[in-house]
Order: C-alpha cells, then sequence, then structure tokens
C-alpha cells in the first residue's frame, strides 16, 4: 500500500536535522509496534510518502495515527505551536502486481528529485535510499576512530533502540550540542541505521539489485495515478536559502531555531515574509507555508 500523508495547510514541518531524526525514530518504533512491513519511507518538507505492506488495512490506520500523533507532540512541545501536525486523512492506494509496485517505488524514491532538492533519488538523504548499501554491507566506523563522546552517544541510542524508544528533541540536541559537524552528521548516521525499519531485501525483489532499482529511478519518474496528492509546481530548493536567512535575521545558531517564527504574532510573520519575498525567489505560497501563515489558495492534481 502507498500512503501519502500531508501537513496542514501545507505547512512545513521539517527545518532541520532533528525534525527529520526524530520523526523518522518514531516511525521506525511505531512500525515495529503494529508490525508493518515498510519497503520505502520518503520524508519531504511537508509531506511524507510511505510504501508498505501489511495484512489488516486496522494496522495500517493504526499504525499511521499512532505515529502522526507521537511526532505532532514532540513537535509542538518543541515549537511551542498547537494543534495538529499532519491532515487528518491521508491518501492510500493498494498496490498489486509487481509492475504496479515498481512504479510506486520509484514514485517515492524520485520525489526529491522532482522537487528539485537533488540531480538523483539516492544523492537525498531522507529517502533512505544511500543506506541500503550501507546496511548490506554491515561497515561500521572502527570504534577506535570514534571521540570517547561519540562513542559514548551512540551507546545512548542503540540503548533506546533496544528498548524501542526514541530519543527526545531534548535528548538529541544534548547530544549534538556536545559534537562537531562532522560528529552530528556520524550520529545521525548511527540512527538511522541502528533504528533502520527497512525490509530492504523485500524491496530490492522488485528490481533484482540496488544498482537496478537506481537506475530505474533515474532514467524515469515514475507514476501515481491513485491518490489525488496536493502539487506544487514550484522547487523546494528555496527552502535551504530561506532557512539560511532567516537563521540571519532571527540571529540564532542553528536550523531547528527558525522554528521560533512559527509562535510569532502574525505582524512578526509579514514582516519576515517581507524580508523572504525581498531576498528569495520563494513564491508567497513557499513563504507561507514556511512561516506558517494560512494559504489562501492551492492546486491539486492526480499524480
Amino acid at each position: 500500500m502507498h500512503i501519502y500523508q500531508r501537513s496542514v495547510e501545507g505547512f512545513n514541518i521539517f527545518y532541520g536535522i532533528e525534525d527529520y531524526l526524530v520523526f523518522f525514530m518514531i516511525f521506525s518504533v511505531v512500525a515495529r509496534l503494529y508490525k508493518v512491513t515498510i519497503l520505502e519511507l520518503c520524508i519531504m518538507i511537508n509531506h511524507i510518502h510511505v510504501l508498505l505492506a501489511s495484512e489488516k488495512l486496522k494496522e495500517v490506520s493504526d499504525f499511521i495515527m499512532h505515529y502522526t500523533s507521537l511526532f505532532a507532540r514532540e513537535f509542538n512541545r518543541d515549537s511551542g505551536r498547537r494543534g495538529p501536525l499532519f491532515h487528518k486523512s491521508f491518501g492510500s492506494a493498494p498496490k498489486t502486481g509487481s509492475k504496479s509496485i515498481r512504479s510506486t517505488i520509484v514514485y517515492i524514491g524520485n520525489n526529491p528529485v522532482e522537487k528539485g532538492i537533488c540531480a538523483s533519488a539516492d544523492g537525498y538523504k531522507w529517502n533512505f535510499l544511500s543506506y541500503i548499501r550501507r546496511m548490506k554491507s554491515g561497515v561500521r566506523i572502527p570504534e577506535r576512530e570514534l571521540s570517547r563522546r561519540l562513542f559514548k552517544y551512540m551507546k545512548v541510542v542503540d540503548g533506546m533502540n533496544s528498548r524501542d524508544q526514541y530519543i527526545s528533541y531534548n535528548g538529541l540536541r544534548k547530544m549534538m550540542a556536545d559534537l562537531n559537524a562532522a560528529e552530528v552528521d556520524m550520529l545521525a548516521d548511527h540512527i538511522i541505521m541502528t533504528y533502520w525499519p527497512f525490509d530492504s531485501d523485500y524491496l530490492l525483489e522488485f528490481y533484482g539489485s540496488y544498482e537496478n532499482m537506481i537506475m530505474a529511478m533515474r532514467s524515469t519518474s515514475g507514476n501515481e495515478y491513485d491518490i489525488k496528492e496536493l502539487y506544487y509546481p514550484e522547487s523546494d530548493s528555496v527552502y535551504k536559502k530561506m532557512i539560511t536567512l532567516m537563521r540571519n535575521e532571527l540571529k540564532v545558531e542553528s536550523d531547528h531555531q527558525v522554528k521560533v517564527v512559527l509562535t510569532m504574532t502574525p505582524e512578526e510573520k509579514f514582516r519576515h515574509a517581507q524580508i523572504l519575498q525581498r531576498h528569495t525567489c520563494a513564491t508567497l505560497n513557499q513563504i507561507s507555508r514556511f512561516l506558517h501563515l494560512p494559504i489562501k489558495s492551492s492546486t491539486s492534481r492526480d499524480t
């Protein structure tokens, strides 16, 4: 089944690495709880795609409601906002037959390519395709090459995962504050590979090999005719520039701190909207989604 979830009003959700990792850990832990088989996950700025297999439809619904409510609680607590984060209803389409499933795999993997974030599906961190080869090789950084502090935090990650628990924003942030940039990347890689929820062997069965799957993604965009997905024609690459601009404007040190704009007054948000409009090529809709201002109009299509 292909699952598509969007945020309320199309608002942005994922601003910094903490947002992606906390969501990923919650998603992985809850997937184990409901015993759903995850083939693919792609986390975009304001929506997600999942390809999964389950024997019971209710399990799928309960799984989705559980991880979205947990993440909304964590995100709201961290940012200070209130209310639902994801749209209550979600798109779903059963997939039968290898051809249909292969098309969906390509479609989900290529989401960041279609949105102008990267040139190839395996160049995007948050569809997790680039980790498949690393997971299958089993190669990890030797302990002797790790700093004592990084090794300590990796052990914390191992312990939390073994207890089917996720690390909160505060816990994750405390770890990252004690690490340099290279160590933060290594910690993120360790979290992804430790909490790994995917049945990669099942996924690759539809192509025969990892190389064949990536080649298919590079040669076609894939199709999804069964889900009515909100479509935004603009490139998502501008959001990186918007985050950098807001970091400078707000005088904050990291991407996640930009989320302070979410709880500003409408007047303050409009002032920042004018700055973003002057100094980036973002559209008004993109600025509205970034600042969580109500979007007056949107377009949709069957994708």
